[in-house]
């Protein structure tokens, strides 16, 4: 999209007027609120009132909403925003669209979305992927800023040698760092793995390793979400998850051998 006033995307807002696109952020922090930090939240609400003036739409720059919760409350720093941004992203809440001018990347506009059952919103979180840079740094910084920012967009947007879709998901729990440790879980657990005669083998050649880091992700935050005791550290915990989908499917794949 091209960049230009906010203005020229009045289009992009589904909702009538003010007061229905609040019944609607309503409904959404019903279910989803508890999904963000209290942090995440002040980011959120920011944005929110940002986006009353035409109705679920905005095209203000991060670092004008990071620096006007600094104003009346306690401030948050700019990947904290960007946190929340990917949240509500995946949840299906906002949809970001990139704008240019020409080949260069200019802040985005934020589009809030129409209330969806929690089903809905599972069967669609699929198709919904964050773009790498989700805004440019404020050009009115000086550089020792920027270059702050600049430093702390690539941690929170870009994971070396972690595939997109597993760190995207991750990211929304857990730290760049911690993400890039549970990858080394998958890389591990996949790695090698016993053959009949107590020799290691590379595994099943098949196997989707990305399925299986976040359909084993998935599964832990359900299970923590619903109590279940963590003994040991969270890493330890995701590691015995996969080995325990790997033993389930080493069996199978056993069988077809014979």
């Amino acid at each position: 999209m091209k960049s230009g006033n906010i203005e020229q995307f009045v289009h992009l807002s589904k909702f009538i007027d003010k007061d229905e696109f609040n019944n609607h952020i309503e409904q959404w922090m019903v279910d989803f609120k508890s999904q963000f930090t209290k942090s995440e939240l002040i980011g959120l609400k920011r944005l929110i009132r940002y986006s009353c003036k035409y109705a679920g739409i905005s095209n203000a720059k991060i670092q004008t909403l990071v620096s006007a919760t600094h104003n009346n409350e306690i401030g948050i720093s700019r990947s904290t925003f960007e946190r929340m941004l990917r949240k509500a992203k995946l949840y299906g809440i906002l949809t970001v669209h990139n704008t240019f001018c020409g080949s260069n990347q200019r802040h985005n506009v934020y589009v809030f979305n129409r209330y969806q059952s929690i089903k809905q919103v599972e069967s669609q979180s699929s198709k919904n992927e964050v773009p790498e840079t989700i805004d440019v740094p404020n050009q009115e910084t000086n550089h020792a800023e920027t270059n702050n920012i600049l430093i702390d967009t690539y941690k929170d947007n870009v994971i070396p040698n972690v595939p997109s879709r597993f760190q995207e998901l991750a990211k929304c729990y857990y730290s760049p760092k911690q993400v890039l440790e549970l990858w080394k879980c998958v890389k591990y657990s996949t790695q090698h793995y016993n053959d009949f005669n107590g020799q290691y083998v590379d595994y099943d050649p098949s196997l989707d390793k990305v399925e299986l880091a976040i359909t084993s992700f998935k599964q832990m935050i359900v299970n923590i979400k619903l109590g279940y005791t963590i003994k040991k550290s969270i890493f330890s915990y995701y590691y015995g998850i996969i080995q325990k989908k790997l033993d389930t499917q080493f069996k199978y794949w056993k069988l077809n051998l014979l």
